[in-house]
């Protein structure tokens, strides 16, 4: 018979296991909170230790005590090793990584060299997250196996529900904020706000939610309610007309889903052309996404083609590339598309079989004129073989029609060389360049780029990982030179445009790096880090500024303007920066800056900007705004809407452009 002594030990023995199981948990999510800095809420605080339950139940399901404490450690190594990964993953590119993209895994693992210099960098974390795992095989493993009465797996069960119960009536209940916890379950997936306010797991079960079983049960208010509408426009002392197709929004739709998106779109402000409209028709186009560019590279002598395609061209000071969260096949999707990528998945892959009729391929395709891609990688990465055809290319990459020596990175001058003869005897073309040479990591050892122009960087005063970083992007420097030399001895350049844009800034350096690099003590939160240059030259142009702020996601729309392009303004979720619209730079966290003010969605804070007197309502109208184009930009994703308006013939003078 047990005494009372043995009694208050095989009690407290009972409570360590139970305590330690529970906040298994807690204990992963301070950690990455601390990590990724996103603070402690009382809903992650109940959904840990709902989570840690579940885990607590896992003992109490099998039997033998050895299939239990198997069970049990299994899924707690599984949960570690998912927390250790997304804390990598984030120091690298400052955003989870999402459940498909464990799909391209197997190509990931190319940079495995990256990751494990990330690990080493981040080394005390991963001690911490050692130590938990250490501990649960001692010492929890000690207090597993004492002779103890397990509590049932239904009370563990229970308590996780309750908890789980109690979190999400908190959740739903708080719907004040724009991107509040009950927008975050029901209508719209913003992983970064859903990490501050759910925890990891949860976000990644909404990820299962919204991109997998594409659930849900709330949508954005009706075009009805609307407020009027946010977007402010100048009045033209010339009217040059809308940038607009015949468009039969039909809202006696039977589909109840593209009914609501006819009315969406029909009821959207066009913009205006203007005095640039068609400033370049009829002249090639040359555009390229730069792996990792940033403005703060340019330089009369360092970089004179940088330095001469931005001071003698459309100079924009005002300019931003957002990072979204498939890094670089997202920030070519912004770019190219007008649109904004759906989160949780792959946007360029998710589009390559819809109808895309307002790609600069596509377009320049229909006039006649041959539209060209190149890469300097693998040309299967990220699927480009399937989404560059879909925008109207046709695509040669490394492996299917490029042979570049093979190192890491490739070289941006071998690309451009070997590209060349596709199109320089072409009389007028359009090319698209996706650049390599500047990708991450910036070392002098493991960058072959950046061992290549070493030399030329040795003296500047900078430490060695922003000198790397300079030193690869000498080989997009050296590319721009040699395209420049080429289409001026093929007599093509007078008539050629070049627009240049990063995918995303150098997010392989860190914050105090970059700030090194931008000549600043440090970059001011949320946007500096973001803020960065859009290259727009053609010789013989006389200069101009450009004040208005705007991102990537306006480069469509504005050079569909100036080449004359036929497109519809309502479609895209960009705008041309010159219509006398004033662009919304928008994030992946549903931050955004307008001509009069910022607004930083993880504090709800408003900065005015120029001194602008900024009313409530205006606020709540451009945060209905931003929601709204968040929604149907990812509809038109799922729902192929372009293609639905073409097949329908409700889109008729541009249905002869679908492939």
């Amino acid at each position: 018979m047990k005494n009372r002594k043995q009694e208050q030990l095989e009690i407290l023995t009972a409570c360590k296991r139970t305590l330690f199981m529970v906040g298994y948990l807690l204990w992963d999510e301070l950690i990455l909170s601390v990590t990724m800095d996103l603070g402690f809420t009382l809903a992650k605080c109940l959904l840990a230790l709902c989570g840690g339950a579940l885990l607590h139940a896992l003992g109490a399901l099998p039997q033998r005590k050895t299939a239990a404490f198997g069970l049990q450690s299994a899924a707690c190594i599984c949960v570690s090793v998912l927390y250790v990964s997304q804390s990598i993953y984030f120091s690298i590119f400052h955003t989870p990584y999402y459940l498909k993209s464990l799909l391209g895994l197997g190509k990931a693992l190319e940079f495995s060299d990256v990751a494990l210099r990330a690990a080493a960098k981040n080394a005390g974390m991963l001690t911490v997250f050692a130590v938990q795992l250490l501990l649960m095989f001692t010492v929890y493993r000690k207090w597993f196996w004492q002779r103890v009465q397990r509590p049932p797996c239904a009370f563990s069960l229970l308590t996780a529900i309750w908890m789980c119960t109690l979190a999400l009536c908190l959740s739903l209940s708080d719907g004040r904020e724009p991107v509040s916890p009950r927008m975050q379950l029901l209508q719209s997936f913003v992983p970064s706000a859903s990490l501050r306010t759910f925890g990891l797991l949860p976000t990644m079960a909404l990820d299962v939610k919204f991109n997998f079983l594409h659930l849900m049960q709330e949508t954005p208010k009706p075009v009805e309610d609307l407020p009027d509408d946010p977007v402010s426009v100048s009045s033209p002392e010339t009217v040059w007309g809308e940038n607009v197709l015949s468009i039969d929004f039909n809202t006696e739709e039977t589909d109840a889903f593209f009914r609501e998106m006819n009315a969406w779109f029909g009821s959207r402000t066009p913009t205006q052309k203007n005095e640039y409209t068609g400033l370049f028709q009829g002249k090639n186009l040359i555009l390229l996404t730069c792996e990792g560019f940033s403005d703060a590279l340019i330089d009369p002598v360092q970089t004179p083609t940088l330095h001469k395609l931005y001071s003698e061209g459309f100079r924009f000071h005002n300019f931003y590339t957002p990072v979204w969260g498939v890094s670089t096949s997202d920030g070519e999707f912004v770019a190219t598309t007008g649109l904004l990528p759906k989160t949780g998945v792959w946007s360029y892959t998710e589009i390559a079989d819809n109808s895309m009729p307002f790609a600069l391929g596509v377009q320049f395709a229909k006039q006649g004129k041959p539209a060209f891609a190149f890469h300097g990688h693998d040309y299967t990465y990220y699927n480009r073989d399937r989404s560059y055809p879909a925008m109207g290319y046709v695509y040669y990459g490394q492996g299917n029609g490029l042979d570049l020596t093979k190192q890491w990175p490739e070289s941006d001058v071998e690309m451009v060389e070997e590209s060349l003869p596709f199109y320089i005897e072409e009389e007028t073309f359009h090319v698209y360049y996706m650049t390599i040479s500047g990708h991450l990591g910036y070392t002098f050892s493991g960058n072959r780029m950046a061992s290549k122009h070493r030399a030329q960087v040795e003296d500047l005063p900078y430490g060695e990982e922003v000198r790397a970083y300079i030193a690869c992007q000498m080989e997009l420097e050296d590319a721009l030179a040699l395209l420049v030399s080429r289409l001026d001895q093929a007599g093509q350049l007078e008539n050629t445009v070049i627009a240049l844009s990063a995918d995303h800034y150098p997010y392989g350096l860190t914050n105090e790096q970059y700030a090194q690099l931008r000549g600043r003590e440090a970059l001011a939160p949320p946007f500096e880090l973001y803020e960065n240059g859009f290259l727009l030259w053609t010789p013989g142009m006389e200069p101009v500024d450009v004040e208005v702020p705007c991102s990537s996601l306006d480069i469509l729309p504005t050079l569909s303007n100036l080449f004359g392009l036929p497109y519809d303004s309502r479609l895209m979720m960009g705008t041309d920066v010159f219509s006398g619209t004033s662009p919304m730079v928008l994030f992946a966290d549903h931050s955004f800056i307008t001509e009069r003010f910022c607004y930083d969605a993880s504090s709800g804070q408003i900065q005015p900007l120029n001194d602008a007197v900024v009313s409530q309502k205006e606020v709540e109208q451009c945060i209905r705004e931003m929601e709204q184009r968040f929604t149907y930009s990812a509809r038109i994703i799922e729902t192929d809407y372009y293609g639905y308006l073409l097949r329908s013939g409700r889109m008729k003078e541009s249905a002869e452009s679908i492939r």
